[in-house]
């Protein structure tokens, strides 16, 4: 898709349904793996070849009032068969208003919400100098995203046992031809400080897999990666940048940064 330079005419609909894309891109990438099935149209859901609730789902689904519960069975009917667990999200863009409630009803749980926000790039704020001396480094191959994971995993809950098969799965997403992953780090020394990933889907920027090792926290580390890799974005011709957060101490941290909320999402799983 064609990357949107700027964010000049673009309407706060619009900006919804941009973090939407992004989001359902990002997601729709991990059908690219072995095993993995996409289906576009309505509704647009995914799988992996991986029994993972995160690697499976459904990104939209504009359904009528009329027949959801029959619009729904018939979604769930490809994982039902294959006993896959599935995230089903929520957004902006998914029709009607009751669809969460009615996903409850179908065996779902509502695992989370999350804030959708989304920036001009140009409008950020300055990169102000921290106390700490840090490097800033770009993640351009196996060897260095093996040094990025672990801060990741941590971050995110995943558990160490699982390192291999994680590295196996970003490192057949990022460095393809057609990737579009970009991951970075912050470093200071030779540590690992702070991790942060782009990914250019729907013609903007998504922010995604923040992390901040907990000891260098309050020191301005969250803010220096986010704005560092936006630079990146810039520089490749990206004028709006989105992300989503469920943390409000973050909505205010990316607030502050330039960033306004436009929409949220819905996270609802179920296995089987």
């Amino acid at each position: 898709m064609q990357k949107i330079n700027n964010a000049i005419g673009v309407s706060s609909i619009e900006l919804a349904k941009l973090i939407e894309d992004n989001l359902s891109a990002k997601s729709q990438d991990f059908a690219k793996l072995t095993g993995g099935q996409l289906h576009t149209g309505n509704p647009i859901w995914f799988t992996s070849g991986i029994r993972n609730i995160g690697y499976n789902g459904v990104t939209c689904a504009r359904f009528s009032n009329e027949q959801l519960d029959l619009q729904i069975t018939n979604t769930l009917e490809p994982f039902r068969q294959n006993g896959i667990p599935l995230t089903w999200w929520v957004g902006p863009l998914s029709q009607p208003g009751t669809l969460g409630k009615a996903l409850q009803s179908h065996g779902f749980t509502h695992n989370r919400d999350m804030i959708g926000m989304a920036a001009d790039l140009t409008q950020l704020i300055r990169l102000t100098p921290l106390d700490l001396e840090y490097t800033f480094e770009p993640v351009n191959d196996l060897a260095a995203l093996e040094v990025w994971m672990p801060l990741f995993m941590e971050t995110f809950g995943i558990p160490v046992s699982d390192a291999s098969f994680v590295l196996d799965v970003f490192g057949q997403l990022s460095f393809s031809p057609d990737s579009e992953w970009r991951h970075y780090l912050l470093r200071v020394g030779s540590e690992v400080v702070a991790t942060g990933s782009l990914h250019l889907g729907a013609g903007v920027a998504g922010l995604y897999n923040i992390a901040t090792r907990p000891e260098y926290r309050q020191n301005g580390l969250g803010t220096a990666i986010t704005l560092l890799i936006y630079e990146q974005a810039k520089k490749l011709g990206y004028g709006i940048g989105t992300l989503q957060t469920t943390y409000p101490n973050a909505l205010r941290l990316y607030h502050r940064m330039g960033f306004e909320v436009y929409c949220k999402f819905g996270i609802y799983q179920r296995g089987w």
